[in-house]
């Protein structure tokens, strides 16, 4: 079976399959498995495997960092499958198991017995006793049979993808805000990234070709959440002010300018004036919640200064906290046609206006975890070289000198080696940071491969 093939089944029947089974699960977890509703969905079930397994000896259902595939394919899907999705991690993740392999010569009583088997493991203290059951042609697997398997880095990938897919949807469509659903994302996110924050702050350094909001959102969130765990704050509270980052500027999204207006920095402007009671409006269409309102008012908090006319300090912490990222983010990748600083710059200019427009502690805490050159930023080296910072220095009097992957040598040649800057006898420094998208580099595609 060709790769093609493979992936387009993964697209049309994968979503099937795997509703068929969560729906199976979700039944059995509140009735009988002889419940006239849990044989429906076992002959459902049945119907499609035996479909699958005509030409193939088995079919296997796997869900990997919460994303699922059918074969070792990624599964394609669309937003009214992602509660779907979830389910199916919770339940696979409940069982310690990633896999689930239906093989040849697959009859119902095998179904029936393997939902037997998950009613009666799932609520138990070690529910991958599951897994000592003899299930026939049914296997659960904790470690993948596929070569599809995927790194820590490429989930981490793919769900800051799917946040920012995520938010930029809710922008163009004016859905209403579904926030329990990026806390979800979220979650994951952060869950994925211990051990890899410096990746996660790579992230936000992908070029842009719009200025919609959604990857704006998407990086004011991600380090908002890397300072919260600096700060040691409990995971609630880290996805607390994530959220808050995330939603911070929903509003400025949702106008569009007219051509004649696109290059106009009034325009710009009028729009960031607006941005807080636009936010306002779109996250207080569902009914009224605390965590609402607290989000109503960081975004107020965080963008008024932009625009209140002599400078001042955010009043709220959570506001303190986002300013810092969110101009960051909005000095580095401005509207158009407005080139962007160099991330060093921005960091300058806002240390610049510490005590003034930014809190100077949080300002001392944005660069612990950024850097005073961000994970991400094309360097030139004292010896000529081309590289792209890699990581933050723990050592704070280390700072500007990293770890940086060089990728040309000074003659203009092909490189790939790594050199800390740090190390004692070091005699490489950093001489200026560079515009990635004037050099034509995708720094991102050198921090991820």
């Amino acid at each position: 079976m060709n790769t093609e093939t493979t992936r387009e089944e993964a697209a049309q029947v994968g979503p099937r399959l795997m509703g068929l089974m969560v729906r199976c699960l979700n039944t059995v977890s509140l009735h009988d498995v002889d419940n006239a509703g849990v044989k429906e969905g076992i002959e459902e079930l049945g119907a499609v495997l035996d479909a699958e397994l005509r030409g193939r000896a088995s079919v296997e259902l796997q869900c990997v960092g919460g994303i699922p595939f059918l074969c070792g394919t990624r599964m394609k899907l669309g937003e009214e499958h992602l509660d779907t999705a979830v389910s199916l991690r919770r339940y696979l993740e409940n069982l310690q198991v990633q896999e689930i392999s239906f093989g040849t010569g697959l009859r119902r009583e095998h179904l029936r017995a393997f939902l037997l088997a998950f009613q009666k493991h799932r609520r138990t203290q070690k529910p991958q006793g599951i897994l000592l059951e003899k299930l026939g042609p049914i296997r659960l697997r904790e470690v993948l049979t596929s070569n599809s398997a995927l790194t820590p880095r490429e989930v981490m990938l793919r769900y800051y993808a799917r946040l920012v897919v995520l938010l930029k949807h809710v922008i163009a469509s004016q859905a209403q805000v579904r926030v329990e659903r990026f806390r979800r994302v979220l979650l994951r996110l952060a869950e994925v990234s211990v051990g890899h924050e410096a990746l996660l702050v790579g992230l936000t350094r992908f070029r842009r070709t719009d200025v919609d909001g959604g990857q704006h959102g998407a990086a004011v969130a991600v380090l908002s959440l890397l300072m919260a765990r600096r700060l040691g704050l409990s995971r609630a509270q880290q996805l607390d002010l994530a959220l808050s980052g995330l939603f911070h500027d929903l509003g400025r999204g949702t106008t569009t300018l007219s051509p004649e207006q696109e290059f106009d920095r009034t325009s710009h402007e009028l729009l960031a004036r607006r941005g807080p009671l636009k936010t306002a409006l779109r996250l207080l269409h569902r009914p009224l919640e605390p965590n609402r309102l607290e989000r109503v008012v960081a975004a107020h908090d965080c963008l008024q200064p932009l625009w209140s006319g002599q400078a001042q300090r955010p009043a709220g912490l959570v506001g303190r906290m986002l300013a810092v990222p969110c101009a960051f983010d909005l000095l580095t990748f401005p509207a158009p046609p407005h080139p962007g600083l160099a991330p060093d710059t921005a960091l300058r200019l806002i240390t610049h206006r510490a005590g003034t427009r930014f809190d100077p502690r949080v300002v001392r805490l944005f660069t612990s975890v950024a850097g005073f050159y961000p994970v991400g930023t094309l360097v030139r080296l004292s010896g000529g070289q081309l590289g792209v910072v890699m990581d933050v220095p723990t050592d704070s009097a280390q700072a500007a000198r990293p770890r940086v992957r060089v990728i040309q040598g000074a003659g203009r040649t092909k490189a790939d080696y790594v050199v800390d800057l740090a190390e004692p006898g070091q005699k490489l420094t950093i001489v200026a940071s560079l515009d990635s998208t004037e050099s034509d580099f995708n720094v991102p595609h050198f921090l991820f491969a």
